[in-house]
């Protein structure tokens, strides 16, 4: 065997990642993917909150538009609908099966108290209260 043959076989056998190599180098980047995942999750929830505030504020602005043309505060009953007819106080591509949706798909809420209203999700769990992601926004909340 000569020179080059030896240095060619060597050189072939050396070529390419132990199984070893390539385990490492998964698991750094699985590490790694799991981190930025996290940090991501968790903005996406501040995300889909700071939507529901940007909502929330829309829809307040649109009810005190209907009531300063038509002299007064919707009903509950009456919401979105209200909204939408007989002229759109808000985009029509908001309203799914007759509701409004928040970022989690749930239905804002709309109460009206006297001369008084609040629009409110509920957060992402759907139920009233929370913490954190699951926290209800509120017109009322905000507007304080």
């Amino acid at each position: 065997m000569n020179r080059t043959e030896h240095y060619s076989l060597r050189h072939q056998r050396q070529a390419g990642f132990s199984l070893i190599e390539v385990l490492v180098a998964v698991t750094i980047i699985a590490l790694m993917t799991g981190a930025v995942g996290y940090a991501v999750f968790e903005f996406f929830g501040e995300a889909q909150r700071d939507k529901a505030t940007t909502e929330i504020e829309t829809f307040k602005g649109a009810v005190m538009m209907y009531k300063m043309k038509q002299g007064k505060l919707p009903n509950e009953s009456d919401f979105p609908r209200c909204l939408l007819e007989p002229r759109a106080y808000v985009d029509k591509d908001k309203v799914t099966d007759g509701q409004l949706l928040d970022p989690w798909g749930n239905p804002y809420i709309y109460e009206k108290r006297g001369s008084e209203f609040e629009i409110k999700s509920l957060g992402a769990d759907g139920i009233p209260g929370g913490e954190g992601e699951n926290a209800d926004v509120s017109s009322k909340k905000q507007s304080q």
